[in-house]
């Protein structure tokens, strides 16, 4: 069976459901944002209160400490996992020698 044939007849059709999938998505997101807007204009006040309390959580919240804790994690974690591929890769070496 040849694959080559079977990829280019299921591209266009990835393609197609791709093209539809991302018309979808924004329709439904233009549809959440006007009734967003419409919400807003009809209690503005309602909206800033909202606004103000987002901003101030979103102050209050350590994001610097967020966004750190990955960084520290991959650096504690880098070099166990290097270590780790670096022998794994020695093993894949020494196999195919002994192989010979």
């Amino acid at each position: 069976m040849n694959t080559d044939i079977i990829e280019t007849e299921q591209d266009p059709k990835i393609v197609q459901g791709a093209k539809t999938l991302a018309d979808n998505v924004k329709s439904k997101a233009c549809n959440r944002l006007e009734d967003c807007e419409e919400k807003i204009r009809q209690s503005p006040g309602k909206a800033v209160l909202i606004a103000l309390g987002a901003g101030y959580c979103l102050n209050r919240l350590p994001v610097a400490a967020l966004l750190a804790a990955p960084i520290r994690l991959t650096a504690i974690f880098a070099k166990p996992a290097l270590l780790v591929l670096g022998a794994a890769k020695l093993y894949d070496i020494v196999e195919q020698q002994s192989r010979k």
